[in-house]
């Protein structure tokens, strides 16, 4: 890091500096306000260390223009026993820590861990960047995330409550909109990023399992409980716990899961010891909730605590500006598998790529690339090693009218040609919304969200 001592005696300074220096820190040092001020103005420092008394003024009131002089500097107050309490009013003021004179080396290192900590942290969390792309256009860039100026406003809002690490997180929007990565991010750049970060499937768990695996339990909590084994969120305590697919959670499950939130306490299957956790709960589903809440199945104040800061992905479609560097930032993660062999795609592979309206969002994307890496025998993937479906079928000019309908009329709207395409397919697979989505050629939450619009009972 980078440095500042302000210090007027000399050995003291001169101690300081050597032992900052062998540890690999780039170093600078002076012995009064009017010298501190000039290197300032120079220079951005990390770090500084702050004598309580100089000769040409109280430094006290110098951590003000500290703040004027410095983007972000952290201020270590230097002071004698006898001026304790001058310095912890000083870190009351912004100073961030006090080193009480006479200091053993292990106190300074101390200090100095922790700055780098905070550093490392504060680093993560401006991990939003400004990347210009040559063409124009804007890169933007959270954490292990990218997209173009559409996701601004999203990437700035995960940067913010990323700082509030105790609030819980509702990740919405369609399957393959990249709410994994998003909960990691929340999570990496967060002050819990030391801790763990734990992935519970919702849906992938059976429900009878579930509870065990969340819980924990106790020996001899059921048949095969030889031993007692913590759960999930006993191993993710300090940390991040990530429920996906929430909507797919069991209704008995919801309850406790919502005492957990309220009260950061639980008990394990078959057991009566409480067990306390510190964790913040991410959840993501591409379920609409609050239909289900009228429905009656899901919790209506599990899903208001839940829903403290909602955060809704948008669908690849929506900014089809983040296609060509997710699949730049694609093909370079695939790189070392190949040999670095290929330097990118083809103009038509490229085009392909844009056209297509990624119904299955950025991890279809991301599938259709490692498939072109693995297929391409070239420099550049092409669009035959995309093997990108043909989303432009030809309609037929007449098609076969639905039950109840004798004949289309040619004139019908666009709306209208939609709708009873939809209602034809649906009556042919008796109401299957999985198979009339695959037929179609759609997402099946496109589906859903287009049997709603155009109000279809089939």
């Amino acid at each position: 890091m980078d440095i500042l001592i302000v210090e007027d005696d000399e050995i003291q300074r001169k101690v300081m500096f050597d032992l900052l220096k062998r540890k690999g820190h780039d170093v600078k040092a002076c012995d009064s306000l009017s010298d501190a001020r000039s290197r300032l103005k120079e220079n951005q420092f990390k770090l500084i260390f702050l004598d309580r008394r100089l000769p040409d003024g109280d430094s006290f009131h110098f951590l003000e223009e500290i703040n004027g002089l410095s983007k972000r500097a952290y201020v270590v107050f230097v002071t004698g026993h006898s001026d304790v309490r001058s310095a912890i009013q000083a870190i009351r003021n912004g100073a961030y820590d006090y080193l009480p004179k006479p200091y053993e080396n292990e106190q300074l290192e101390k200090i100095i861990r922790n700055v780098e900590k905070a550093v490392n942290l504060e680093e993560r969390v401006e991990g939003l960047a400004r990347l210009s792309t040559g063409s124009g256009g804007d890169v933007w860039q959270l954490d292990e995330m990218i997209g173009g100026g559409a996701l601004r406003n999203l990437f700035t809002k995960v940067q913010r409550i990323a700082t509030f690490p105790d609030t819980t997180v509702l990740l919405l929007g369609e399957s393959g909109t990249g709410k994994g990565m998003m909960a990691s991010a929340v999570h990496r750049l967060s002050a819990r990023a030391e801790k763990p970060f734990v992935d519970i499937n919702c849906s992938a768990i059976p429900g009878p399992l579930m509870e065990s695996e969340v819980f924990g339990y106790e020996k001899g909590a059921f048949t095969d409980a030889k031993a007692s084994k913590p759960g999930l969120l006993e191993i993710a305590d300090g940390g991040t716990v990530f429920l996906d697919e929430i909507g797919d959670m069991a209704p008995a499950l919801q309850a406790k899961l919502l005492k957990v939130i309220e009260d950061k306490q639980f008990r394990r299957l078959g057991g009566s010891r409480v067990i306390q956790v510190d964790v913040r709960i991410v959840a993501a589903t591409c379920r609409n909730l609050q239909d289900m809440v009228k429905d009656g199945t899901f919790r209506e104040d599990l899903y208001y605590r839940l829903s403290v800061f909602p955060l809704t992905l948008p669908p690849l479609r929506e900014h089809p500006e983040s296609i060509p560097m997710l699949a730049n930032q694609c093909l370079n993660q695939h790189k070392k598998a190949t040999g670095g062999h290929l330097s990118g795609f083809t103009a038509a592979a490229m085009d392909a790529l844009c056209a297509y309206d990624w119904p299955g969002n950025v991890r279809e994307l991301r599938h259709s690339i490692e498939r072109g890496v693995i297929l391409c025998t070239g420099n550049e993937i092409d669009v035959k090693d995309l093997a990108i479906p043909n989303t432009k079928q030809a309609i037929p000019s007449n098609p076969p009218a639905p039950t109840g309908q004798t004949s289309v009329i040619p004139s019908m709207s666009l709306a209208e040609c939609e709708r009873l395409l939809i209602t034809r397919v649906l009556h042919d697979v008796n109401g299957h919304r999985g198979q009339a989505a695959e037929i179609l050629n759609i997402h099946r939450s496109s589906l859903l969200r287009k049997i709603k619009e155009h109000s279809i009972t089939v």
